[in-house]
């Protein structure tokens, strides 16, 4: 089993902003030398709580930072790119670190209306966009004068393509287009079997991927204890509770014991919780292997954030440490 990271650069209230984007490059680099597969940087935008913007720039720095990990977008959403000018950053990261770039793609509109209005785009043009990008990704003739326009630098690789979803239409998506799928079980488990089984069944073989390929991303707090990794989890259940259920705008907050709950939000967080997987290395090693089989996956990416850099660091250490 190939185990990857997903890092959306969380923002807690006692860091900034840039210091949430310098841990990430620092997990990134400890990453490289912890033995993951690939480290995967998301795209928010107007959000207090992640402070991940353009992965094209995480990913460039990144890659002079580190030696053997994958860097990739998780992912680069589709309705505020632009088809030339995004395949044109693939390449050019393709070109700095050839052989360890990962071209993620996703559809959701990554801030709310105000964000959207902001970027003056069309999420709606998402999947049209995503055939433009692997037009000219086919594309490998030299830039010329002759001929409809190219995308630059000429003489690199593909990337690995994936589109990045968690229904059964964007599982349908990639199958259809012959790319890899990752499934975002962190952030709905629901349509897991569903998606996963209509990725499978019509999946298409093309030049940039031959079999079906999947990676499901899921949420993990791994600490010396089960008490330990429990404690860690309440930082995200409290923001969940903050910013989903109750519509808020708000950092990641230190662990508040005067932080309560409705029975309706316990309920939800409650059932949110049977997904994810909190304990000691062994226990979080076990679940990885069974949600893996569950899955039929080869690859599980982790999504883990905590109240500081240094437990979230930690848990990820543990984690490589019994599951790698």
């Amino acid at each position: 089993m190939k185990l990857s990271i997903l890092d959306q650069s969380p923002v807690s209230d006692t860091i900034t902003s840039a210091e949430a984007v310098r841990n990430s490059i620092d997990l990134a680099e400890r990453a490289d030398s912890l033995g993951y597969h690939r480290y995967w940087f998301a795209e928010h935008h107007g959000n207090a709580s992640f402070a991940s913007a353009t992965p094209e720039v995480m990913m460039a720095y990144a890659a002079a930072r580190t030696k053997r990990i994958r860097l990739g977008s998780g992912g680069i959403l589709l309705g505020h790119a632009v088809a030339l000018k995004t395949t044109e950053a693939i390449r050019l990261l393709e070109a700095l670190a050839p052989g360890r770039v990962d071209a993620g793609f996703g559809r959701a509109p990554g801030g709310d209306a105000r964000a959207v209005r902001a970027l003056r785009t069309n999420p709606n043009e998402a999947y049209p966009r995503l055939e433009e990008i692997l037009n000219f990704l086919r594309d490998m003739r030299p830039a010329s004068n002759n001929g409809s326009v190219v995308a630059v630098p000429d003489g690199v690789s593909p990337p690995e393509v994936w589109v990045l979803g968690t229904t059964a239409d964007s599982a349908r998506t990639a199958a259809r287009l012959g790319l890899r799928y990752a499934f975002g079980a962190f952030i709905d488990p629901s349509n897991a079997n569903e998606a996963l089984a209509v990725y499978h069944s019509d999946f298409v073989p093309s030049q940039f991927c031959t079999t079906p390929t999947t990676m499901v991303a899921t949420v993990v707090f791994c600490a010396d204890t089960d008490a330990k990794a429990q404690e860690l989890s309440r930082t995200t259940e409290q923001w969940f509770v903050r910013n989903f259920l109750r519509a808020g705008n708000d950092r990641f907050i230190t662990n508040s014991d005067t932080f309560t709950m409705s029975d309706r939000e316990q309920m939800i967080v409650a059932m949110r919780r049977k997904h994810i997987l909190i304990g000691e290395p062994k226990r979080v090693a076990d679940g990885l292997q069974a949600m893996a089989s569950r899955y039929a996956t080869e690859e599980l990416s982790v999504v883990t954030i905590t109240h500081d850099h240094d437990s979230r660091v930690k848990s990820y250490e543990l984690i490589a440490a019994s599951a790698l």
